[in-house]
Parts: C-alpha cells; structure tokens; sequence
C-alpha cells in the first residue's frame, strides 16, 4: 500500500509543480523607455490565489498612473483548466534613471521587481502643437561600414486621414535599411498625451569622413469632411500638414591602423564563430567525407561583409565547400548577420592530417578594439586503404570473405574414419592429376617431333585464360558503370568506376578517385572526376547536374582502345626482383 501511494505521488508530481508554477507575475512590455513614454505593467493572477487583487499604490512614488484596466481568460490544455486575471497598468515615469517597479504580493504569492531604465525625453518642444516630428542617432562619431541607427517618431495628439507619407533618411556613399515594423506607443509632455509612431532604419556609411542625414519630412491632412449627404462621398476642408526633421553630421573614422592589413574589416558590437562536425575526426576511411559546419555571427554587420573560410587543399586532403548561406536578422538593436557554411573534407590517403586553428581579426565597437574569435586546430584520424593480397579486387575480395566466415565448421570429434577417407581421396586425385599432366606433356612432345607445331607458336594458355578473364570482367564492370550513370547514382558511378580501371589497368591500388587521375592524360576527364567527387560529397542543389553519360562516353573511348598510360623511364629500366614468388 505505501508502495502504490509513493508511485502516485511521484506520477502526478509534475502536474502539480506545473499547477503551482507561475501563479503569480509581472512584466512591462518595454523596460528602456523615456520620461514622457508611457508604458504597459501587466500582473497575471490565477485565480486559485484568495484575495486575487493586487495593490498597486506603492507604483506611485516612481510611477504615474495614467490608466488601468482588468480583463479575465481561461484556459484547459491537457485536461488542466486555469482561469486567470490580466489586471494591465499605464505608466509613466516621474524621474530619469534606474526605477524599480516594486514587488508585488497576492496571498501568499509575491513577484520580481523589475527594474525600468529611464532615459530624458523630448527637449525644446511646443506641447500646445498637435503635430511633430524628431529624428534621434545612436553615436555621433563611428567607423567605416559600422551600424548607425536613426530614429524617427511622429507625435500627434489628433488624428490624421489616411494617405498621410513619411520619408526615409538620405545620405551619400552609405547603405540605408528600414529595421521591421512602425512602433506605436504613448508618451505624455507637459500634461497632454500624445500618440507616436516609431520608425527605425540602420545606416552602413561606406566612406570615411563627413556622413550628413538630411531632414526626412512628414505629411498629412487633418479634418476632412464630407460636403452635403453623407452618401454623396465628396470631401471638403481639412487641414495640411508638413513636417522635417534636423539633420545630422556623423564623424565617419576609417579602419584603425592596428588592425591586420590583409584581413577583412569587421566592425561588431560582438562577434561569434561556432563549428559542428558531422562525425568523429577518429578512425576515418580512406575516401570517406566528414562535414564541417562553420557559422559565423556578428551584431551590427550584414551578412554580405561576413567572409568566407579558405582552407589549403593538399594532394592528399581535399576540401568540397557548399554554398554559403547568408542571413539578416532584424531586432531592436539593430541587423545581425549570419553566415553558415557546411565543408565536405575528403582525405585520399591513410594518416594523421591536422587542419590549423581558424582566426577571424575584428573590430568590437563598444571597446574600441581588437579581438578575435577563434576556433581550436583540429587532427583527422585517417585509416589506411586495405588492399587485399590477394589477386581479388577488393569488392570480390569482401564477398569471398563473407562466404568463408558464413561457412559452417565440421565437428572432428573422434572422427579419424573420416580423416582417413579424406586423405586417401586427395592423395587419389593428386594421382589422377599428375598422370593426365604426364600425357599432356607426352602428347606435346609428340606434336613438336611430328612438326604440327614450332616452339614459337605454343600459346601460353595461363597467360591467354587470364587475359580473357580480366577483359571480360572489365566489360562486366563498364556495364554497371553504364547502369549507375543511367540512374545518376553517383555513390555507384564512383564504384563502378573505380571497379572498372582496378580491372582496366590492372592496379588493385585504385581505390580512390585521386589514383585513377595518375591513369588518366585528358584533362577533360579529369576535370569531370573533379566534379563527380565534388557533387558526391555536396549537399548543395546546384551540384547534383553531374555530367555521367559525358564521363560515361569517355571511358568507353578508352575501354574501346585498351588504352593505358606508357611507362615512364624510371618504370621502364627497373631492375626485375633478384627471387620471383
């Protein structure tokens, strides 16, 4: 019985933490604002908390009310019923600084404090206007290519008719941006509220030097009505207006002189490079491709400015780069941009291959400095390609295996009956054998005395079945190649492939695309090899048009031909081995 009860405790445990949790919040909908903003707290309640209404006067040391409202909802998710309370209060600071929104309890529930950042509000203004217009920077001196952004705000204490037009900044040798949506909000100055429209843009300056915004000016027309009926749609009166904004002179500074001469100039707020892998770095095939991910991150920049990555490729490392993908996230502080790019890295040969520690120089804008961001050096493990020594190709290689492991073992417990019929069987066949090889040889002899045939003219009938052998299996493994190019599969084109010139040239050492190259004097073939592995190891679109039956055709060409590359002077003069296997 105390069993059972402790499991059912512990089965609708969750459920109860997620009943108790958050009975009780607060939160404002801003917490950087102005003395004459006028913003939003709202205090949820559930409404199993007794006494379920907060007391908000201790808001008024810091804060003004301006208004307030109570709105109840209900919600059942899961089978689990809540019914809340949204008690929403309009504020407005009295004073400039850090204020705190003091805690507040309802029953035995208390919430955070919150702290709102008061900054001034609008100076040298004509309250008694029901228009204006300001416009408002983040700095005054920047660098080249850094982020400035411009602030624009309507206030209107009236409405205006629709088709009212507000301009955008303009200002030479510089990129301008529009960041998101209009923001509306309130703000009261001298006693009488108004309503704002907020509208930001982000500014790249792209020269040095002198950087002037122009006034952006604002129109619309107030009052209109309608003459006679209502339905004769004809609009008289109403009155015009036309409002600009200051302009501004920015001091554009240029790259600082400590900084790196050949790297790319990245002024941000804050910088980040990241990297993932596909699989381990250890124990890697000869051949096989691992994907590293690299994703760069940077406040205050776009996306285009973001470099690429470059890597050294070596003979025996190579490197298939996917298209970039770029991106340009806009937020209340302005445009990050991201960049993110995945790098196929295929090693050709067995070994240790240590790619070097990535380094990426920029410029941090709050601290007026230097950094880098920087990602470790990284070592990939590579296994040896195994070559059978066999005179099996190593998919033949790999069948015959399997059937030998597969193969059940015969008992030979106490069983020397069987031994002995086994021997005497061989030992008959091995007779049988030599008897029929004494006869040939008789026959032979007989043949070159009777003159049927001259020692020139014996064929070798080993080297002759083993020629035969190869060539028929090489025309077997260019009709899979055929196969795989009519599918476009380009895993099996690469193997048959490779199958093929194993056979073709003779060489069980082919068994990368690399080696086949050293076979191959037409550059055109070359240059598609080169494709076919970068579309192999691409995950990119774009690159999955590989040219197969234009491949196809040329190695049918040198199939056709039988041909293979001419020894070179060091291959030809080689001095045989002094013992033969």
């Amino acid at each position: 019985m105390v069993n059972r009860l402790v499991f059912f405790i512990f089965l609708f445990l969750p459920l109860l933490t997620f009943a108790q949790d958050g009975l009780l919040s607060a939160y404002v909908d801003r917490t950087e604002v102005s003395v004459n903003d006028v913003f939003t707290l709202t205090i949820r309640v559930n409404a199993e908390i007794r006494g379920g209404r907060p007391d908000i006067d201790s808001l008024q040391q810091d804060f003004e009310i301006i208004g307030s409202s109570e709105r109840n909802s209900f919600t059942f998710i899961n089978g689990v019923s809540q019914q809340w309370s949204e008690f929403r209060i309009s504020l407005r600071a009295r004073s400039t600084g850090n204020l705190t929104i003091p805690a507040f309890r309802v029953g035995n529930e208390v919430t955070m404090p919150i702290t709102v950042s008061v900054s001034d509000g609008i100076q040298n203004q004509v309250s008694s206007e029901d228009f204006f217009l300001t416009s408002s920077v983040s700095k005054e001196t920047i660098y080249v290519q850094e982020q400035l952004l411009y602030t624009v705000k309507i206030y209107f204490s009236v409405p205006f008719d629709q088709g009212a037009q507000l301009g955008a900044p303009d200002a030479e040798n510089a990129v301008i941006q529009q960041l998101g949506n209009d923001i509306s909000t309130q703000e009261v100055i001298d006693g009488l509220r108004y309503n704002v429209i907020e509208r930001r843009f982000v500014i790249f300056p792209q020269s040095s030097g002198s950087l002037e915004i122009s006034p952006i000016t604002f129109t619309a027309t107030v009052g209109r009505r309608r003459s006679g009926s209502i339905f004769s749609g004809q609009m008289t009166g109403g009155r015009a207006i036309n409002l600009s904004s200051n302009s501004h002179l920015i001091t554009v500074l240029g790259k600082p002189d400590s900084y790196p001469i050949d790297a790319t100039w990245l002024p941000s707020s804050n910088l980040e490079l990241e990297e993932n892998w596909s699989g381990s770095l250890q124990n890697l095939e000869t051949g096989e491709a691992i994907t590293r991910n690299l994703r760069m991150r940077a406040d205050g920049l776009s996306s285009s400015l973001l470099p690429d990555i470059q890597y050294s490729e070596t003979e025996t490392l190579k490197f298939y780069p996917d298209q970039a993908n770029r991106e340009d996230l806009a937020n209340q502080n302005g445009v990050t941009g991201i960049r993110s790019q995945g790098t196929a890295i295929v090693a050709t040969e067995g070994g240790n291959f240590t790619l070097p520690a990535l380094e990426i120089p920029w410029w941090n804008t709050l601290t007026d400095r230097l950094e880098y961001a920087r990602l470790p050096e990284h070592t990939l493990s590579v296994m040896p390609g195994n070559i059978p020594a066999t005179g099996l190709i190593p998919d033949q290689f790999e069948a015959n295996t399997a059937q030998i492991q597969n193969r059940p073992l015969v008992s030979n417990q106490g069983n020397t009956e069987r031994i002995w019929i086994l021997a005497t069987s061989i030992f008959a066949i091995a007779w049988l054998f030599s008897t029929l090889m004494w006869y040939r040889n008789k026959l032979t002899l007989k043949q070159f005395a009777s003159g049927l045939l001259t020692p020139s003219t014996v064929p070798n009938k080993k080297s002759t079945a083993h020629n035969d052998s190869n060539q028929l299996s090489a025309d077997k493994a260019l009709q899979n190649l055929q196969k795989a190019c009519k599918k476009s599969n380009l895993s099996e084109i690469r193997q048959s492939l490779l199958t093929w010139a194993r056979l073709h040239f003779s060489n069980r050492q082919i068994i990368a695309i690399e080696s086949l190259k050293k076979y191959i004097e037409k550059s055109e073939i070359i240059e598609m090899l080169d494709e076919l592995e970068k579309s192999l190891y691409s995950t990119a679109p774009d690159d999955n048009n590989f040219r197969s039956q234009a491949l196809l055709l040329e190695i049918k060409k040198l199939h056709k031909l039988g041909y293979k590359p001419e020894r070179n002077a060091a291959e030809q003069y080689t001095l045989p081995p002094l013992y033969k296997n």
